[in-house]
């Protein structure tokens, strides 16, 4: 442990821990401690955890484990271990596995998951496997009850652990079945689903429309992304605005869990075993901040020796429970801020640096963690530092005072009529009594109370956005005030989502430019469609959504490569959403007949090496497609890690001011990923994530070219921002999740257009 005296933030002088610890460690035995029966608050380390692949640990690996001082331990209860003969069910080896847990102060989350060929193959799909999985599940709540466990439905129903393939419907009513049998069998169990791969927003929708919600304590999510952590934030907050759009009242702050999380450090990866750790301490910290409070880092233990294999290296321990460093990280982090409430994170000049306020209860013992997030920041710069604020600290008062007032960490939800459920706990730890005030701004919004000395009030904001449906992401600023002074340390702005905001997507038809309406609260809207060149309106259409309709179009005129902006306005003349000033340009590589020579090709990659070009030819498009002329990749992928994309045999430039590229793409719900790679000017290599191929026939996909939505990039510059002239490296790039099996299936491509500022 490196210990030192800095010279700190906002002028602080305190003990400092850098998270750079040795590679040796003492023995730490075993701690047995109270167990909390509900879902983990913001106190380290009750939601801090990895997944685990065993039920009965080798030798000495509970006393390794114990070590770090991980919570939770995920773990799959399978189906079909337990039930091996119909209507009985064996959970010995998962009491073997609670019980080891309890006597190192960790909880287990059981992943209630997989078929049974008792009833039928692949995932539970039919009446009688639904519910007989879903009595499978009641007996598990049962049979654990009162033993602190959480359980999670499936794991990742949107790529290919869901057999034969993902299917919303399938998993929703299997989930509806299995939820419902677990809050008979114990109304007072801890269920948390759905556990996607990734971001799957339109999966989310389905289940969350289902009426699952209904039944859950949290939603659960895997955020995995080549990407730093702290980049989910942006996804947590979408998230939580989805999920007070489908949640019963009570429920709109229902918790957000990541389930799963981690980085592989496989030989020739981007991530060293350094910046794992790193990766580690600063997921499990940003989480807090989003409002995330149970954390699953994957993985506990190594998975296998072969140093080229992805899978192999996810693990915070070698296969001989050598720790790595990330478990050393894991273990200091955890050691530091034992009993330590997270409060808020600080303003900054720069969002790239990152200030946490921790808290021992409602003492003035109090903790900053402090890192850089931009790839520029050096090593020291870019691990988390802990800094004890003493009371001799100039800025400790006003710490102490922020750290007193309180509001849920991650972003709020509102919508028209609906202002955010804000409530804001006021609690005092002077001697004297005070009046305490927190402003809210645009337009600002003062509440407040007189608070005695160790008293605790709290009360209600009344905070709403102006008015109109539009998607606002403006911070809304904070600032308490305590005795009649400001603070001088401010807290991060709140982050204000709207929830009954009608999306639009542009696309040009012919002689129309075509607008998809996107309305996922699926409420009435009656209003106008505007196209404007500059300040001048150059059309108006009526647009009208009936109430229970997701989705509607309209079509303006084309405006033939000119630069103009659409506004969506409701009847009162309110901003709903606005597409801005932009020229729709098609990409002119496109073939626009059928032809077997386009220059284009697919390049299959096995294991990261690629093959040779397969010829790529444009077809007629199918009735009823967008276009004319299509592009069809056929694909069959083997068992392992495959990957197909669609390449050019010439430089396939970029427009200079291309915003993004849209097109239409034809899928059959393999559950494969899209992904799109292009290269900048330095050489850097961006991969932007589309999500799973989990949709079935024509679907408009967006690709942003300004290096916003990038699952990761490499190579040149190697800091995440896009330097000069761009051009494509693959337009679109499927990679397999099948790598059990292998997978088999095709994708049509049409219609590409540039969207130009």
């Amino acid at each position: 442990m490196i210990l030192e005296q800095m010279s700190g933030v906002f002028g602080l002088f305190g003990s400092m821990v850098l998270l750079t610890i040795p590679q040796t460690i003492p023995q730490t035995p075993p701690r047995a401690q109270r167990i909390p029966e509900s879902l983990p608050g913001p106190i380290v380390p009750e939601g801090f955890g990895v997944n685990i692949h065993f039920t009965d640990p080798q030798p000495g690996e509970m006393e390794r484990f114990a070590e770090a001082g991980y919570a939770v331990a995920r773990m799959d209860l399978f189906w079909h271990q337990v039930e091996t003969e119909k209507g009985k069910y064996d959970f010995s080896a998962y009491d073997r596995l609670t019980e080891s847990l309890r006597k190192v102060g960790a909880r287990p989350l059981f992943i209630l998951d997989y078929g049974n060929d008792l009833y039928e193959k692949g995932s539970p799909r039919s009446p009688e496997s639904r519910a007989a999985f879903a009595r499978f599940a009641g007996a598990a709540a049962a049979h654990f009850r009162g033993k602190g466990v959480i359980f999670e439905i499936w794991n990742e129903p949107n790529i290919h652990f869901w057999q034969p393939s993902p299917d919303v419907a399938q998993y929703s009513a299997l989930a509806l079945e299995t939820a419902k049998a677990v809050k008979a069998a114990d109304p007072r169990s801890t269920l948390i689903a759905p556990g996607l791969s990734g971001f799957g927003w339109e999966f989310f929708e389905g289940v969350f429309r289902a009426g699952l919600l209904q039944y859950l304590d949290g939603v659960s999510v895997h955020p995995y992304r080549g990407q730093e952590p702290e980049s989910a934030a942006e996804d947590f907050a979408r998230l939580r605005a989805l999920i007070a759009r489908y949640a019963p009242s009570d429920k709109r702050q229902m918790p957000i869990l990541s389930s799963e999380w981690g980085y592989s450090t496989v030989e020739g990866g981007p991530i060293s075993e350094a910046t794992q750790a790193r990766y580690l301490t600063r997921m499990w910290l940003a989480n807090l901040a989003s409002g995330v409070h149970l954390s699953i880092f994957y993985d506990w233990k190594e998975d296998g020796p072969d140093p080229k294999e992805n899978e192999h290296h996810f693990g915070t321990v070698r296969p001989d429970l050598t720790p790595k460093p990330a478990f050393l990280a894991a273990k200091h982090l955890i050691a530091e801020l034992r009993g330590y409430h997270f409060r808020h994170r600080l303003k900054t000049a720069n969002p790239e640096e990152w200030r946490l306020l921790f808290q021992k209860g409602d003492a003035g013992d109090l903790k900053l963690v402090t890192w850089r997030a931009d790839r520029k920041a050096s090593d020291a710069e870019a691990t988390p530092k802990v800094t004890a604020v003493t009371k001799t600290d100039p800025a400790f008062r006003d710490l102490l005072r922020l750290a007193s007032v309180r509001w849920p960490a991650g972003a709020l939800a509102e919508s028209t009529g609906m202002p955010p459920d804000l409530k804001i706990t006021f609690q005092n730890p002077e001697t004297e009594e005070h009046r305490v005030r927190a402003l809210i701004g645009g337009p600002t919004v003062d509440v407040g109370a007189s608070v005695p000395p160790g008293a605790t009030r709290t009360v209600a904001a009344p905070w709403s956005m102006p008015a109109g449906r539009v998607e606002r992401r403006e911070p809304v600023p904070v600032t308490i005030v305590w005795g009649g002074q400001p603070l001088s340390i401010e807290p991060m702005p709140l982050n204000v989502r709207r929830i009954d905001t009608i999306s639009l997507t542009a696309l040009p038809a012919q002689t129309d430019l075509a607008l998809f309406l996107e309305n996922p609260a699926r409420t009435a809207f009656d209003g106008t469609a505007v196209l404007k060149a500059g300040e001048k309106v150059v059309a108006r259409r009526p647009v009208t959504l009936k109430a229970g309709e997701e989705r509607g179009r309209a079509f303006l005129p084309h405006p033939k490569a000119a630069t103009v902006s659409v506004v969506l306005q409701d009847e009162k003349g309110n901003e709903i959403s606005v597409l801005p000033p932009s020229r729709y340009v098609p990409m002119s590589e496109f073939p626009n007949r059928p032809t077997a020579d386009t220059g284009f090709g697919y390049t299959l990659f096995v294991e990261n090496a690629a093959r040779k070009p397969t010829p790529l030819p444009a077809v007629p498009a199918p009735d009823r497609s967008p276009g004319e002329t299509a592009l069809r990749i056929a694909y069959r992928f083997d068992p392992g890690w495959r990957y197909a994309g669609w390449t050019s045999e010439k430089p396939w430039p970029i427009p200079e001011k291309a915003r993004a590229l849209t097109l239409w793409v034809h899928a059959t719900a393999s559950g494969d990923m899209l992904r799109s790679r292009f290269r900048d000017a330095t050489g850097q290599t961006f991969q932007i994530d589309l999500g799973a191929l989990d949709w079935k026939g024509w679907k408009t996909v967006t690709i942003p070219l300004d290096g916003t939505r990038v699952g990761v990039s490499w190579g040149g510059a190697n800091d995440g921002k896009v330097h000069g002239a761009r051009h494509w490296e693959t337009l679109l790039l499927i990679d397999s999740v099948h790598r059990t099996n292998g997978s088999e299936s095709a994708v049509l491509i049409t219609a590409p257009y540039y969207v130009i500022e």
